[in-house]
């Protein structure tokens, strides 16, 4: 599988039964918090499986702006098809003017087109929460996944892979029941430990000399919990740490990394900033629908590294105890926080000390 899918076996390995070895394909919900490499999993899995599915990548927040209605969505997502099975898209026009009809007889040559595959298609959604975006702003119709699904149903050898930061049933229901049921959810989650370590000491670059001490790498751990985005941002930060010092310095070092690199590089500002796309996710949708209860109590779990209690937060948060939990159930799901013995904690000591820098 390659360093692509280092730590991601278990995930690989259930997607190959999903779509290898049923008599149908089945469609999924692949979801998790930010930067945890599901498009990674989306665009390398058809390497994986052998090429034996076709899985066509659908990026939607590449959409931009749609002003032209649903023909938009299914323009993108023709053109995705089209590339892969290197056929004919429709014309722009006709989607346009008569989006579903123009797709559905699209739809039949794509078919007859897979007939001879021994898998079939995956059209793998990415971002898919934009489709309730584009609903509440009234630019596709709420029946929008409807429509996807009578694509699922009428042909076995079809499916789709949905991937984002939610569940459907975590989404609005009305929007999103036609596939309720129908899909199976597929968690991914933080890496462990020896495969954090895995990937730092073999990142995808030849002749990679560098080495670091296994305390530096329990640090990185500790640090980022396996995330790894972070993971990858703490590798990349101390490579320049030691190109700068030998190369541009001049200076001798030994080629291994210490705990007190580490230290020093996560101490610096552009390290924040760097990652700053990242920390900056993660707070944002700890505020989504201009609800700012996840956010409070983030700030003042960021203060305290041994954690706050349920009463202890409501004291200081001043939120009662219903909203609260909701509130902590919420960023639990999200993979934010972690309960232990009774004290609520921040999962990633980074992102701990990014709330502390620019919110507190």
């Amino acid at each position: 599988m390659g360093n692509l899918f280092i730590g991601r076996e278990d995930i690989m390995r259930q997607l190959e039964e999903l779509w290898l070895r049923g008599i149908q394909l089945q469609s999924v919900v692949i979801y998790g918090h930010r930067r945890m490499g599901k498009t990674s999993i989306l665009l390398n899995a058809a390497n994986s499986l052998d090429n034996q599915v076709k899985i066509v990548y659908v990026n939607l927040l590449k959409l931009g702006d749609v002003t032209q209605g649903v023909g938009e969505v299914l323009m993108a997502i023709s053109d995705e098809i089209s590339q892969v099975l290197n056929i004919e898209p429709p014309n722009d026009d006709d989607l346009l003017k008569l989006p579903e009809r123009t797709f559905n007889r699209y739809f039949k040559d794509v078919i007859k087109n897979i007939k001879n595959l021994s898998g079939g298609l995956i059209i793998a959604i990415d971002e898919f929460e934009k489709i309730e975006d584009l609903i509440k702003a009234g630019k596709i119709s709420p029946d929008f996944m409807g429509f996807l699904r009578s694509l699922v149903q009428a042909h076995s050898q079809v499916a789709f892979a949905f991937a984002g930061l939610h569940t459907l049933d975590e989404m609005t229901a009305d929007y999103f029941h036609p596939f309720f049921g129908s899909v199976i959810n597929i968690r991914v989650d933080f890496l462990r430990r020896g495969p954090t370590g895995q990937i730092l000491a073999n990142p995808a670059i030849e002749d990679f000399l560098l080495d670091y001490t296994p305390e530096a790498l329990d640090k990185i751990y500790d640090l980022t919990y396996g995330q790894p985005y972070l993971v990858q941002l703490v590798g990349f930060h101390l490579v320049r740490l030691y190109n700068d010092f030998v190369f541009e310095q001049g200076r001798n070092r030994d080629p291994v990394f210490t705990v007190e690199d580490v230290e020093a590089i996560v101490k610096k500002p552009e390290f924040f900033q760097r990652g700053s796309n990242y920390f900056n996710g993660v707070w944002g949708q700890a505020g989504e629908n201009h609800d700012h209860t996840q956010q409070i109590i983030l700030t003042h779990l960021a203060k305290h590294t041994a954690g706050l209690t349920v009463n202890e937060l409501i004291e200081l948060t001043g939120i009662n105890e219903t909203d609260l939990h909701q509130a902590l159930e919420t960023l639990k799901r999200h993979d934010v926080i972690v309960e232990n013995q009774g004290r609520w904690k921040i999962i990633v000591e980074l992102f701990r000390r990014w709330v502390v820098k620019t919110h507190s």
